[in-house]
């Protein structure tokens, strides 16, 4: 009996070993720059957009299944500005939105380059956004699909329990109800601290 429980231990530690090997959990934030493009619109009205910055916050999770690949969901809540100029004819008008919302990127992270203490990865996949709150300064414009679909791609590096990465998310769905072709483009900068694990 105490044979079978020392066994049984010692199974449930080079378990949890290994887990720990393969699984990291940590922390992340940064700031973001979106541009709000509009593509159906009528051809007599001309759109200007200009990027505005905002934040993001939350949490990173690392799933390694080869020495230099893993799997990494994150979860965090960003908040999303940008500007628009409206030029119909003689009348222009200057539009704000702001946009908070929870993403959900599920990412391919591959290890480039290995120098011992510092680590090149390149990071790319797709990103289920859900909307929380919006505000713009045209109410009727106001009138959002609850989620939006986005794909990012970009580099970082590791060092230590950090990491630092820049991404480019495309918007590949349109977010408005309003049928104007209405995509985010954001660039980001985060900055992350692995709690535990690989």
């Amino acid at each position: 009996m105490k044979k079978l429980i020392v066994i049984t231990a010692l199974l449930g530690i080079i378990a949890t070993t290994n887990a720990q090997d393969r699984i990291a959990i940590g922390l992340k934030a940064g700031f973001n720059s979106t541009k709000l493009n509009l593509s159906d619109v009528p051809s007599e009205v001309e759109v200007k957009n200009e990027a505005k910055s905002g934040f993001l916050i939350g949490a990173y999770g690392k799933l390694r299944l080869t020495e230099s690949f893993s799997i990494q969901p994150e979860l965090y809540y960003a908040k999303k500005t940008s500007e628009l100029s409206v030029i119909d004819g003689a009348d222009s008008e200057s539009i704000d939105g702001t946009f908070h919302t929870w993403d959900v990127p599920i990412l391919a992270n591959l290890q480039i380059l290995d120098l011992s203490v510092v680590k090149v990865y390149g990071i790319a996949g797709p990103v289920a956004s859900f909307i929380a709150k919006t505000k713009t300064d045209i109410p009727e414009w106001d009138d959002f699909k609850s989620t939006n679909w986005t794909f990012q791609a970009g580099a970082g590096v590791e060092v230590w329990r950090l990491t630092a990465d820049v991404r480019y998310e495309w918007g590949m769905s349109d977010i408005s109800k309003l049928d104007i072709g209405q995509k985010t483009d954001v660039l980001t900068f985060s900055v992350g601290f692995k709690l535990l694990g690989l």
